[in-house]
């Protein structure tokens, strides 16, 4: 009986005295790894959109637009997390018509903490997007489209609070079109919330 007592008070000693370990500034925690998953965050960011080599030849357009976008999103780590969005791209101008285009998107995160909750990042996933086109140029395809696409993108935000930061994102998206798929550049600013 004193075989098997011995051996298993050996290990509930060591498993107590792992965390004493991993807590010893000599053997520092991993930036990949934190206690518990993050906090969730959401928000809300206004910008320009920019829809990209769209305007037929020989036809006036406005390919930009004003674009929201609403988001939520957390980490999984210091480093990793997902990011999920709905957004409007806008309404242009393009040969005597509209063209209008919306979507909902999901992102992984990849960045790095710089203090109190503020951050640098980039973003890539993809986004489902649709579009309504109308025109009177010989050549372009009106109608409504809808497809998924990929994103990227690039941004940063700075804390003002322990909750709130602003936060400013570069973002292009490929969309489909009737006919054709278009890129779609964003850039926004907005205002996250993090709900500690």
């Amino acid at each position: 009986m004193k075989l098997v007592i011995l051996p298993a008070a050996a290990l509930v000693s060591a498993a107590f005295s792992l965390p004493s370990f991993a807590q010893n500034p000599a053997n520092p925690v991993s930036p990949m790894t934190t206690p518990a998953r993050a906090p969730w965050y959401g928000g809300l960011s206004v910008g320009r959109a920019e829809l990209k080599d769209a305007c037929p030849a020989g036809f006036s357009c406005d390919d930009q637009d004003t674009s929201y976008r609403l988001f939520a999103g957390t980490r999984f780590n210091n480093i990793l997390g997902v990011e999920f969005g709905v957004l409007s791209f806008g309404k242009f101008n393009r040969a005597g018509g509209e063209t209008e285009t919306w979507g909902g998107d999901v992102a992984a995160t990849a960045g790095f903490p710089i203090g109190t909750n503020s951050s640098i990042f980039g973003k890539a996933g993809v986004v489902y997007a649709k579009s309504e086109v109308s025109g009177t140029a010989a050549g372009l395809q009106t109608g409504k489209e809808s497809s998924w696409g990929p994103r990227w993108g690039v941004g940063g935000q700075v804390g003002l609070t322990p909750n709130w930061a602003v936060r400013l994102d570069w973002d292009r998206y490929k969309v489909q079109l009737p006919g054709q798929k278009e890129d779609m550049d964003t850039v926004m600013l907005g205002a996250q919330y993090t709900f500690r």
